[in-house]
């Protein structure tokens, strides 16, 4: 980070794209270090921001409404959606903030978190907040983490295979193709194509881990939970050609003279040889194309948009909006075992607790913050839940398998 990009940050002359990456780059501990000698370098600057930590409770109220004041002159939602105004974080927030960074980082830390309303978390709860007084009421009627994919494959003629109990080996033959689990639980297409084309469909339900899926060209798919992928046992012809429900990953075998489109209803995605991700789910308000490597075109009837890496579509209805920077850690994090969310507001979070651990959740209350967290996807939901809890900003309680959202 260049630290003219800091000094336009603080003084709020940040375009929206700077504002994105520096927060998330703010909120990053791996920066402590440089942010701390930057803070002391700059200090004349940040001080004439009265934006110094006091635990006056007069002095962070007035704190409080000069920062948003600065936020609401430009809105920072890429998507031009009116900025809420949030009432004064409760005491203790603003407190863990001040234990988790020296006096010469809060103000950076502070910015960031308000900036996105965000409760700064990152990894494991810092042993004084692990002491709060206001421990989680989180039930003991638990939801373990998934513990296999529980995928089921369709083939050609309707016969469906239970990938989980089924053994290691060849599973199916289609026409010259023979369909492979190996000891790691994947699914791999070898063989030859022939003169007929026959589709299967992979799928894996709410509730499960992602499973890897070898293509008959080589190329390579992982689906997320509660997600789908139908696929020609082999390819012929000019392209090549699959569907998705859900999310998937992609990295796609090179061949120039057949190109590999990825199709979710009227959105198509069409790649020569490269890494994407695809969140297409129903339930989401939009499809997102990400792109880690290479380039891909995507077209929605008339609109149309070549990416390039670290850019993301966003697929809407008749239009396509691109977004330069994009934290791939974030968008990738499913794929790596992890739960990541930078300035996530809780129903977007909850959306996908119920795709993973299989659950319903229900909201009591309206919960107008944003989260940045990162848990690993192996623990139980009781544990998960905690983490957000200790942010005071939201409360929940299971019951017979439901989340219960509240403040």
């Amino acid at each position: 980070m260049d630290k003219e990009s800091l000094k336009r940050f603080f003084l709020n002359d940040s375009n929206q794209d700077e504002r994105r990456f520096i927060i998330d780059w703010l909120l990053n501990p791996q920066n402590n270090q440089v942010i701390h000698e930057w803070m002391k370098e700059n200090w004349n600057l940040i001080d004439s921001q009265h934006l110094i930590y006091s635990p006056d409770e007069s002095d962070i109220q007035k704190m409080w409404l000069n920062i948003q004041q600065k936020i609401h002159s430009e809105q920072l939602d890429q998507d031009q959606r009116p900025i809420v105004d949030l009432p004064l974080p409760k005491k203790s927030i603003l407190l863990s903030l001040y234990q988790k960074v020296n006096r010469g980082m809060v103000a950076a830390a502070m910015i960031a978190a308000i900036v996105f309303s965000v409760v700064y978390f990152w990894g494991s709860p810092s042993p004084d907040l692990q002491k709060s007084p206001n421990k989680t009421n989180v039930d003991l009627n638990d939801v373990a983490a998934p513990k296999s994919n529980n995928a089921v494959l369709t083939l050609a003629d309707g016969t469906v295979v239970d990938i989980e109990n089924a053994g290691n080996g060849q599973l199916a033959s289609q026409g010259n193709m023979k369909v492979v689990k190996n000891a790691n639980g994947e699914i791999i297409y070898k063989g030859s194509a022939s003169d007929v084309v026959s589709y299967n469909t992979l799928s894996i339900p709410r509730g499960s881990k992602p499973i890897r899926l070898v293509l008959s060209d080589g190329s390579i798919v992982w689906l997320n939970a509660a997600s789908s992928i139908k696929y020609p046992t082999a390819f012929i012809g000019s392209e090549r050609k699959v569907s998705i429900k859900g999310e998937a990953y992609f990295e796609v075998a090179k061949n120039k003279q057949m190109p590999f489109l990825v199709s979710y209803n009227d959105i198509i995605v069409k790649v020569l040889g490269t890494h994407f991700n695809i969140n297409a789910y129903e339930d989401e308000t939009d499809v997102k194309v990400t792109l880690l490597e290479g380039a891909v075109h995507v077209t929605q009837g008339l609109s149309e948009n070549i990416l390039h890496p670290g850019q993301q579509a966003k697929v809407l209805t008749d239009q396509i909006k691109v977004q330069n920077i994009v934290n791939l850690d974030e968008v990738m994090s499913w794929k790596n075992d992890l739960f990541y969310f930078n300035g996530v507001d809780i129903k977007t979070i909850m959306r996908q607790v119920e795709k993973y651990y299989n659950v319903q959740v229900e909201f009591k209350d309206e919960i107008n913050y944003q989260f940045v967290a990162k848990i690993s996807r192996n623990v139980n939901i009781s544990k998960f839940l905690e983490t957000l809890e200790i942010t005071e900003l939201v409360h929940f309680k299971i019951e017979n398998g439901k989340i219960i959202v509240t403040k």
